[in-house]
């Protein structure tokens, strides 16, 4: 796999195929070494990491961090020159990928997030696909937040306990970002059995197909985030921040690079 990647304002994300994440995953799958954790890197992403430095640091970190957005591939170009092309591995792709890689390798998945009953479904929507599939455990997202008291390591060990016991290959964390992200790097080295963890968002949503999905058209040319907006409006801050101040981010950057070097 190619360890090429490039820096958007300060946050990593590796420049792969999705022939290659899938490659490396089945490496991962198969090798007896620890867990590895993928961060689904999007605009809102790269923007809440610029306050958030443990968030940072967790992408920068991470055994692979994957571009889930066309605001990335856009920035890439700009920054870069080219020198870097992103290739977009969404969330929902990243999911099929690896149940379909689970159900081909006899190794075990668990979906851990949402709430009333949408992992159930995803559980069932993934069978259906891949009837080979076996799914270690289906748990709801029971926590609101992400802290360090003493309640919150308590339900993290009972967590992680029945994830270990169901003897869970892959995991698959639904608490939405930062919180899914946090909780994989806090957590993943308690998890013995787990090869790959990954943070997916509101996946859940659209494979469960509560959150419909924008059309495959709008998703190829880059105005998912206007179907959103249509279907999902009080999700508009959100999209400002993807949309608008993520591009403005860049552009901002790339002029005071430029500037500094005259």
């Amino acid at each position: 796999m190619s360890n090429k990647s490039i820096s958007i304002l300060g946050v990593r994300v590796d420049c792969l195929t999705n022939g290659e994440v899938l490659q490396q995953c089945k490496e991962w799958l198969v090798a007896d070494t620890g867990g590895h954790q993928i961060v689904t890197v999007n605009p809102e992403f790269v923007m809440e990491a610029q306050h958030n430095k443990q968030f940072r640091e967790i992408i920068n970190s991470a055994a692979c961090s994957t571009a889930d957005g066309v605001g990335l591939l856009f920035a890439s170009s700009y920054v870069s020159g080219g020198a870097c092309r992103l290739h977009r591995l969404t969330g929902v792709d990243l999911t099929m990928n690896l149940a379909e890689l689970c159900s081909r390798n006899d190794k075990r998945l668990y979906l851990l997030g949402a709430t009333g009953g949408v992992a159930e479904k995803v559980g069932m929507e993934l069978k259906k696909l891949y009837p080979s599939l076996m799914i270690a455990g289906v748990e709801e997202g029971i926590k609101t937040g992400y802290s360090k008291d003493q309640s919150d390591n308590v339900l993290d060990q009972q967590i992680c306990k029945r994830i270990t016991d169901s003897q869970a290959n892959v995991l698959l964390v639904a608490f939405g970002a930062p919180k899914q992200d946090l909780w994989i790097s806090e957590n993943l080295g308690k998890l013995p059995t787990v090869k790959i963890a990954v943070g997916v968002g509101g996946t859940f949503d659209y494979i469960a197909r509560v959150v419909p999905r924008a059309p495959k058209w709008m998703r190829v040319i880059g105005f998912e985030w206007t179907y959103r907006l249509m279907t999902q409006p009080y999700r508009w801050r959100r999209i400002i921040t993807a949309a608008v101040r993520f591009p403005l981010a860049v552009l901002f950057s790339k002029s005071t690079t430029l500037n500094s070097k005259l």
